[in-house]
């Protein structure tokens, strides 16, 4: 069923059987409770929004039992919800039960929906003080108190998504994991409360170094991690080496104190062949990430392009 005729046939059930029961001020949303990052909210406005596999839909779920184009979900003018399964292979679930292909059904607030096996949405339609509470709860699950970058539940749950939307803009993907270099010596000379203060400082700089469509966290301890949707190595390469470049040239004051910060990075890079795994991307990274930590700190260590499954050639910037 194409798009023009998807929408005209859920235009023509849009009334059966319903009051207008709803407010149609209120925002409406799915929220994931499995399949992706627990809490995260997709705002649904009026209209047809596609969900499945492919980045072409509205919202895209990478997930492997979801199909390419799954299921539809209609908000008409009334605020009423209409969930449509696009004869799915696993089947699009509301409280339990498997809808029929291209019938659409009405959902309320509440409802749980299932696509495929394992990605599971709630559909609500919050007032302000729930909508204010969910946002809060989902911002403290996926940031990293101290630094306020995504923590790396966050990073590893979003690497799958942010590479096929890279796929599916021709574009690569970088990792940069990144460690301050000596850092329980700067704890030690500078106490807990100034070893934060260089925790915080160095992920401002990192997060002003980042592009929106990039993936910063705080990976864990003074470790830092970023995903780069990005069209080649070197490309990559020159933003890891604009980003120590800045670190070590500036300077630290705590109070008469004053402190020079460098960090060594490893990058791996990756055009996404369909048989790449992401989790590669990581291991290269930090194995390249240990080497520069090895070769005396404050510089780059890439791994050659395609080299993630095999003993890497690494080259190395002072």
């Amino acid at each position: 069923m194409d798009d023009k005729l998807a929408t005209q046939f859920f235009e023509s059930q849009s009334t059966v059987g319903l009051s207008h029961e709803h407010d149609p001020s209120l925002p409406r949303y799915l929220i994931v409770q499995n399949g992706g990052m627990p809490g995260t909210m997709v705002a649904l406005s009026p209209g047809l929004l596609w969900l499945g596999r492919s980045e072409e839909n509205g919202l895209s779920l990478p997930e492997a039992s979801v199909s390419r184009r799954h299921a539809g979900l209609r908000i008409d003018e009334y605020g009423h919800a209409w969930l449509s399964d696009q004869r799915s292979t696993n089947g699009t679930f509301r409280n339990g039960k498997r809808l029929p292909p291209f019938e659409p059904i009405p959902i309320h607030d509440g409802d749980r929906i299932r696509l495929g096996t394992k990605v599971v949405l709630k559909y609500a339609c919050p007032d302000p003080e729930e909508e204010q509470f969910q946002k809060q709860m989902f911002e403290r699950t996926v940031r990293d108190p101290l630094t306020g970058l995504y923590n790396r539940s966050y990073f590893l749950d979003q690497l799958s998504v942010l590479s096929a939307r890279a796929g599916s803009r021709g574009l690569g993907m970088a990792v940069l994991m990144l460690d301050i270099d000596h850092f329980k010596s700067i704890n030690d000379a500078l106490g807990h409360d100034g070893g934060d203060a260089v925790l915080r400082d160095v992920a401002g700089q990192i997060r002003q170094s980042a592009r929106a469509e990039d993936i910063v966290a705080r990976y864990g301890g003074e470790e830092f991690a970023l995903a780069l949707p990005i069209g080649s190595s070197d490309q990559a390469y020159d933003r890891a080496e604009t980003i120590r470049t800045t670190l070590a040239q500036r300077k630290l004051k705590f109070g008469r104190r004053s402190i020079c910060v460098t960090a060594s990075l490893g990058l791996s890079f990756s055009p996404l062949r369909p048989t790449q795994r992401i989790d590669a991307l990581i291991t290269a990274a930090d194995r390249a990430l240990y080497l520069a930590k090895n070769a005396g700190r404050n510089r780059v260590v890439r791994s050659t392009e395609g080299q993630f499954d095999t003993p890497m050639t690494l080259a190395v910037a002072e």
